[in-house]
């Protein structure tokens, strides 16, 4: 039997609990693992009877609750693949999130779909486009009858990950339950995890690799241990619930993106005292980790009882199940503080002592904090090598991050061409970031993609978003940079930075921006877009979407 279903049998003998959080004072739902598999076991029989097994994905579109994770658990119990679609994004119309996700899900091949409230009106939608879809509640009220365990193989697909596409178009990772079983364990050894049992408590959605497999799968495989369980549209409504229920509920673990933390900075900071006493690990990953919001985070919480060296930077995608690298937990956020011109234009990373300032001047240089993402977890291997040339690159020399190990993807499903670009003749899998390793470490400069060149000099996004975030009246974390193409006899490359705001302001706020980007980085934007909140495309998990920004926001 593999893996993910012994584990599923062996927490329900343990003695961990699911408990599901619900919006505007709801109430809570708490499961033992043990009733959710008794559920599960009855709903994979119902689900093989409806011709869902290996080979047949089962999607599941639903918010976070009892039914989606039943149904999950159904599935990889029947023997097939899980996928969570993604929820409608914030800027996205109904229609347009329907036909995408129709297209999508055509691309899996001949998919079940179970969809759940508020969007079963969708299912008429789906079994119009070609797609078998059924309401998941209605389908969960008719289980009935005995479960037997199917045949799977280490290699079957345990997860098809549909990744966002925040950089170029978006893909299906195929993920083994030898795949999901190698990094769990290795999450597991990084972390000490056997030692310390504790709660993981987590508002991610369930289609982001952090959501399912570091916020359900990790729990789950060990049974001993609690999960929390919010929806990402009620963090969304409420954001400074994060926090409270860490409190309340005495969690031990959460995971959120950079702009989370920076929300909830600003709320600790003048909200009601909490205990956070009890948080050990506050993983930062999903998108880059912003040293100055990760700070402002960990100063804020300070006056809670939050420890700083609970804060855990992290480097990870979903063509590794989720983890490539964790910092090691008691250390907190550290940084490398380099020469930032160096970094720019020759792609070194010199360091210059470190001081109290932040990407700003130091002995006539500027410098960047760059921060430490802790070494690769077990069993897996990274190397950075020149674009050029392919070779390995020696220490604090930028490159593209490649890695492999047994926790790496075979490929793209149904998607040759793409898993033959992915890969290197040498078996390493091409991460499409920049970066640099220091004693062993990670340290991750930005996406090739994203990269501005500017008379011939490359800035990096995520610096032009952190100098701008700084500018009174900007919403932390709801910033977005990227290139354009100028009109014009002076036309060429240009820097575009688009943030949000509350204010009105706008001249005060532009000027503000265009000044702090330039002493940061010695480079004005070209042109400074305000926006009101919400506005900045990002996934349901919080990543900006670049390229989309780019097509609706470009001067």
């Amino acid at each position: 039997m593999v893996y993910l279903i012994e584990a599923i049998e062996r927490a329900a003998k343990e003695t961990g609990t699911v408990t599901f959080l619900a919006g505007a004072g709801a109430g809570e739902q708490q499961y033992s693992w043990s009733q959710l598999y008794e559920d599960a076991a009855r709903f994979a029989g119902h689900l093989c009877r409806r011709g869902v097994g290996p080979g047949r994905p089962l999607v599941i579109l639903a918010l976070t609750s009892p039914s989606a994770i039943i149904a999950a658990l159904a599935g990889w119990m029947a023997g097939t693949s899980v996928t969570f679609a993604p929820t409608p994004a914030r800027t996205m119309t109904p229609g347009t999130y329907a036909e995408e996700t129709r297209r999508r899900l055509l691309s899996l091949g001949e998919p079940v779909i179970l969809v759940g409230e508020p969007w079963t009106s969708m299912t008429g939608t789906f079994a119009e486009g070609g797609l078998a879809a059924m309401p998941l509640d209605r389908e969960l009220a008719a289980a009935a009858g005995s479960w037997e365990p199917p045949l799977v193989a280490e290699q079957d697909t345990a997860i098809l990950q549909l990744t966002s596409g925040t950089t170029g178009g978006p893909k299906t990772v195929r993920i083994s339950h030898a795949n999901l079983a190698a990094n769990v364990e290795a999450i597991k050894a990084a972390t000490g995890h056997e030692s310390i049992h504790g709660r993981m408590l987590s508002w991610l959605p369930l289609s982001h690799d952090m959501g399912l497999v570091g916020s359900l799968v990790m729990p789950l495989s060990c049974g001993r241990c609690d999960v929390v369980l919010s929806s990402p549209v009620d963090y969304l409504a409420r954001p400074a619930g994060w926090m409270e229920q860490i409190s309340r509920h005495r969690a031990t673990a959460t995971v959120g993106p950079s702009s989370a933390y920076a929300l909830a900075a600003r709320l600790l900071a003048t909200g009601p005292t909490l205990d956070l006493s009890s948080l050990r690990c506050a993983l930062a990953g999903g998108e880059p980790v912003d040293p100055d919001l990760m700070t402002a985070f960990a100063a804020a919480a300070a006056r809670h009882g939050f420890q700083p060296g609970a804060v855990v930077p992290a480097y990870g995608m979903a063509e590794a199940t989720v983890a490539v690298t964790l910092s090691p937990l008691g250390a907190g956020l550290r940084c490398d503080t380099v020469d930032g011109g160096q970094l720019d234009q020759q792609g070194k990373a010199v360091p210059v002592p470190a001081g109290p300032y932040a990407d700003t001047e130091a002995e006539g240089r500027k410098v960047r904090r760059m921060p430490l993402l802790g070494p690769p977890v077990p069993g897996m291997e990274l190397r950075i090598v020149d674009l050029d040339h392919g070779s390995r690159l020696p220490e604090r020399q930028v490159g593209e991050v490649q890695i492999r190990g047994d926790s790496v993807t075979d490929g793209y499903h149904r998607d040759p061409g793409s898993t033959d670009l992915v890969f290197t003749a040498d078996g390493w899998l091409r991460t499409g970031d920049r970066g640099y390793l220091v004693a062993g470490e990670l340290v991750v400069t930005g996406r090739l993609k994203d990269v501005i060149i500017l008379a011939g000099r490359n800035i990096y996004p995520e610096e032009v978003e952190r100098a701008a975030g700084r500018a009174p009246g900007v919403r932390p974390g709801n910033i977005v940079a990227f290139p354009y193409r100028r009109q014009g006899p002076l036309g060429g490359e240009g820097l575009a930075v688009a943030v949000e705001t509350r204010f009105d302001h706008h001249d005060q706020i532009r000027t503000d921006v265009a000044r702090h980007v330039h002493d940061a980085i010695g480079v004005n934007p070209h042109a400074v877009v305000l926006l009101p909140p919400g506005a900045i495309p990002k996934t349901p998990s919080g990543k900006l979407q670049r390229a989309e920004a780019a097509r609706r926001f470009t001067p």
